[in-house]
């Protein structure tokens, strides 16, 4: 398909989503606008180079904003509403909940399609409350199809192409119809998610810090991994765990100029205390700390995702930052690695496993058990999801060139019940020790799996 065909489809697919939210928006079904708010994000992501998130899955029905990006400071209210009344109402309530402190940037997605002029009323409003704000901040599908046509990365549209192709084939929007036409017809049943509730310290400690940023850079040049005058805080303070000679640890986060942890940083046996400016460490209960702003809530995601990572280091699982996963090591020779646990019985599985040729002479790869996560809070309470997977290495740390092919395979081959016992499995990995000599952990820990009681419909067509 040449570029010309691909963005012609891509039109198209724009078209069947605004005219999918406009039906279903006449009969009264608006669940269609949540579902919106969750589809625009890698597609706008994608085409702008942001990284926005869903605020609605933190904060249920955020006032004024639906998506946002911490980082580039920007906001988004995602709306099938085009009138200049419902644009003023959302610049009103997006200053009336101090919205600027936390984002430069207002922006509004409307899901069906923008008038072709809005009145100077609108912009008056957000001129008179100091905030900048003008036609070009509200878009629709056209501004993003603009976009496209500037593209010269073909790889760019080919993405884009199959975000649309997933989301708005006519299987998906029969099936949306379906459901949302059929929510009377509910159905109750306990099911077990892969989500596993997380117990945190009852307070988290914030620093300025204090190390000469300049001076480590310097330091660096002589080492064999040279910072850049612009290198990030974190790359820095990593790096200053190398040049003091101070044991490394991974459960900390740096935001604007401090240092989040659960360990106390103000006390002078910690080795972060090392880093932190004296006198300037501040003591917040968990509740206290996140409810300052949403962004201080995500610094603590990012606090919580990487004390995991410091639990599970004591367990010989590694955290892979490019790939965004964790991966079962090898220990030792032979490389192959076995976890003996408990569920209903005892059991031994695999974690690292040898896969050899079929004479037995050579080993072709290695199969190691790997699982991604995502944390969240909800309801003053705190919890992981847990998404198991695999990687194939030639040596037990370095993916062989057929890992996509052999991870393809391996997940047509699984069952649900396969990927539901590999999570209960991940759960007591995470729950257990799994060497006598496994040190201990005491900043988070996890309860045992959950069951659910959730209402749902039938499947579309069953």
């Amino acid at each position: 398909m040449h570029r010309k065909e691909k963005i012609e489809k891509i039109v198209e697919l724009f078209a069947r989503f605004r005219t999918e939210v406009e039906s279903l928006n006449s009969l009264n079904l608006y669940d269609i606008n949540i579902h919106a708010e969750n589809v625009i994000i890698p597609i706008l992501n994608l085409v702008y180079g942001v990284n926005l998130v869903n605020i609605n899955n933190q904060v249920k029905n955020s006032a004024a904003i639906d998506l946002v990006d911490t980082e580039n400071r920007i906001a988004i209210q995602v709306t099938s509403t085009a009138t200049g009344e419902k644009i003023k109402h959302t610049i009103n309530e997006f200053v009336k909940n101090k919205r600027p402190e936390d984002y430069d940037r207002l922006l509004v997605y409307i899901i069906t399609e923008k008038q072709k002029r809005y009145s100077d009323s609108i912009f008056s409003v957000a001129n008179d409350n100091k905030l900048e704000f003008s036609e070009k901040d509200i878009l629709d599908y056209s501004d993003i199809l603009k976009e496209i046509n500037s593209f010269i990365n073909l790889a760019k549209i080919d993405s884009l192409l199959q975000l649309l192709k997933d989301e708005f084939c006519e299987e998906e929007i029969s099936k949306r119809r379906y459901l949302l036409e059929h929510k009377e017809s509910i159905k109750t049943e306990i099911l077990f998610p892969n989500i596993l509730e997380i117990h945190i310290p009852s307070k988290v400690y914030v620093g300025i810090i204090g190390i000469d940023r300049d001076d480590i850079i310097t330091q660096s040049w002589s080492t064999p991994n040279k910072l850049k005058k612009s290198a990030p805080m974190g790359k820095v303070l990593r790096k200053a765990f190398d040049l003091m000679k101070i044991a490394y640890c991974r459960d900390w986060f740096t935001f604007e100029d401090k240092i989040l942890s659960f360990r106390p940083l103000d006390n002078r046996n910690e080795p972060l205390n090392r880093f932190v400016e004296i006198g300037t460490v501040e003591e917040y209960s968990i509740n206290e700390f996140v409810n300052i702003s949403y962004k201080y809530e995500e610094a603590l995601l990012h606090l919580i995702n990487r004390s995991i990572e410091e639990l599970v280091s004591y367990k010989n699982i590694q955290w892979l930052s490019k790939e965004k996963y964790f991966r079962f090591k090898p220990i030792g020779i032979p490389r192959e690695r076995k976890i003996t646990w408990k569920n209903k019985k005892v059991a031994t599985r695999s974690v690292v496993a040898e896969v050899w040729n079929d004479e037995k002479k050579q080993i072709l790869y290695f199969r190691q058990l790997t699982f991604k996560i995502q944390s969240f809070r909800s309801n003053e309470k705190w919890f992981i999801s847990i998404t198991p997977g695999w990687s194939f290495t030639y040596d037990g740390y370095h993916s062989c060139k057929q890992e996509s092919q052999l991870i393809a395979q391996k997940k047509n081959l699984e069952s649900n019940s396969s990927v539901y016992q590999h999570f209960m499995f991940l759960s007591y990995c995470l729950t257990n020790k799994l060497e006598e000599n496994e040190s201990e952990y005491k900043y988070i820990s996890f309860s045992s799996p959950f069951g659910l009681t959730l209402n749902y419909t039938s499947l579309h067509g069953n």
